[in-house]
């Protein structure tokens, strides 16, 4: 399945995705704030908001919000969650094909920047931001996968789920417009999450590679980490994190 194909897979799960998909460490968001130096009438411009996870740590701080999505239903359930948050909109349209209504202070994608067109993000991102505007780019991301049950369970990966290449790294240096930008601020926030085998399903169930298998690998997929989670690990297992911050301001 293409980038463009998968990019969309996540609209079909949207109500899925905000139960079990986690949000980002406050550690991270205080950060994104003091770093680029955001006053009380910021504008902030949110790439991939899906259904709010980052968005509603910067709505509760007042700041006011343009979020793009191109999911209907993943835009749904943010308006929704975040109803009583006037200074946030949203917008359902990519990024790429987004006209902008005035200049930005800080430009936020929180695991989403890798699906916009290489040969644009950081191009429309040094359009739309002010001169001495901030990219920031975060996402959580799993690590420690060679230990335990996740390196016990990669022959069910190898046996059911078809490898899908997407060429999406999210810390870019060579795309077009890079050199706009001041080189990045970067750091990271280890944690952990664990979880019961039924919600590692779910969160399994939110992640675009599995969401695209065939129906029949998908459930082979899913009952033979069911079954590993529950007869070699007491039902339950832990998930350890980083959550990844790389913050640009513009030249």
């Amino acid at each position: 399945m293409s980038n463009t194909k998968l990019k969309t897979t996540f609209n079909t799960a949207a109500t899925l995705y905000e139960d079990v998909r986690p949000r980002y460490p406050e550690e991270l968001i205080r950060d994104v704030v003091d770093l680029s130096g955001l006053s009380d009438r910021s504008r902030i411009l949110e790439v991939g908001c899906g259904t709010g996870k980052a968005t509603q740590s910067f709505a509760e701080r007042g700041y006011v919000l343009v979020c793009l999505d191109i999911g209907a239903d993943l835009i749904a359930v943010a308006k929704e969650k975040l109803k009583t948050f006037p200074n946030a909109s949203f917008v359902e349209q990519a990024f790429e094909e987004w006209k902008p209504d005035g200049k930005f202070d800080l430009i936020i994608s929180a695991t989403a920047f890798h699906w916009v067109d290489p040969k644009v993000r950081y191009l429309k991102a040094f359009e739309v931001l002010k001169s001495k505007g901030f990219l920031a780019v975060f996402s959580n991301q799993h690590v420690r996968k060679d230990e335990g049950f996740f390196a016990e369970s990669q022959s069910l990966y190898d046996k059911y789920y078809a490898p899908l290449t997407t060429n999406r790294p999210t810390h870019a240096t060579n795309f077009p417009g890079v050199e706009a930008f001041e080189d990045p601020i970067k750091r990271v926030y280890p944690w952990t999450q664990t979880y019961s085998s039924e919600q590692y399903i779910k969160l399994l169930g939110t992640y675009s590679g599995h969401i695209a298998l065939p129906d029949e690998n998908r459930r082979l997929l899913f009952e033979g980490i069911v079954n590993l989670i529950e007869t070699k690990y007491n039902g339950q297992i832990t998930k350890h994190y980083e959550a990844v911050l790389d913050l640009r301001g513009r030249r």
